[in-house]
């Protein structure tokens, strides 16, 4: 019967040894396989990570130019001054993301989500936000001149500031937003809808207002 005993808990030593062996080789992989990815990742220029799964990742004034991110996960994402022109964003993930200063100009960022994203004097100049959805997002002073901003979420944002001349914002969701001191000189309004909005000194020369009427030259905070 001892002998037996014996056997079994020399068996079960085994087996969990050989167990816990598996888990840590495992666990090893996995890491080595995510640092391959983040180091790849971090080539910067030309970065490919596309799908990858960057949370809470900080890569503060980063080269990441013309980096392939469509799909990726940068929640939380802290790319605060980071060179981001010309990238692939499409369908990204970047909720309460840091891009405060960051370079955006000429990027893809249709169908991204930017959800309470910090954009703070962002660099955003003929970037593609088409269906975009940034809700509850901070592009106080940001550069949105020439931007693609058809169909896109900005409920609620704070734009003081923000310079969306030539701008295309037919259909956008802006209730709530705060568009103070603005720069809307000939942007698209069309359809745009903008119930409490407030417009307190935004320039509004010459745009196309939500029911496609252009603004005098100089419409003041309202489309005269």
């Amino acid at each position: 019967m001892l002998c037996t005993l014996s056997e079994d808990l020399m068996a079960y030593r085994t087996w969990k040894d050989h167990l816990c062996l598996r888990v840590a080789f495992c666990a090893v992989a996995i890491f080595a396989c995510n640092g391959t990815a983040l180091a790849e990742c971090k080539r910067e220029v030309g970065a490919r990570c596309q799908s990858a799964q960057l949370i809470n990742v900080t890569w503060r004034k980063a080269d990441l130019s013309g980096g392939n991110f469509r799909d990726a996960n940068l929640e939380g994402a802290n790319l605060e001054g980071a060179r981001l022109r010309g990238a692939d964003l499409r369908g990204a993930n970047l909720k309460f993301a840091r891009l405060e200063r960051t370079d955006l100009a000429e990027a893809d960022l249709d169908g991204a989500n930017l959800t309470g994203a910090n954009l703070r004097n962002a660099n955003l100049s003929r970037a593609r936000l088409a269906g975009a959805q940034l809700p509850k997002s901070f592009l106080e002073g940001a550069d949105l001149s020439y931007a693609r901003l058809s169909g896109t979420d900005l409920t609620r944002s704070n734009m003081v500031g923000a310079d969306l001349q030539h701008g295309d914002m037919s259909g956008a969701l802006l209730d709530g937003s705060v568009l103070n001191y603005c720069n809307l000189k000939q942007a698209n309004l069309t359809g745009a809808s903008i119930q409490r909005v407030r417009l307190i000194g935004a320039r509004l020369n010459e745009a196309v207002w939500i029911d496609g009427r252009v603004c005098h030259s100089t419409s003041v905070g309202k489309c005269d």
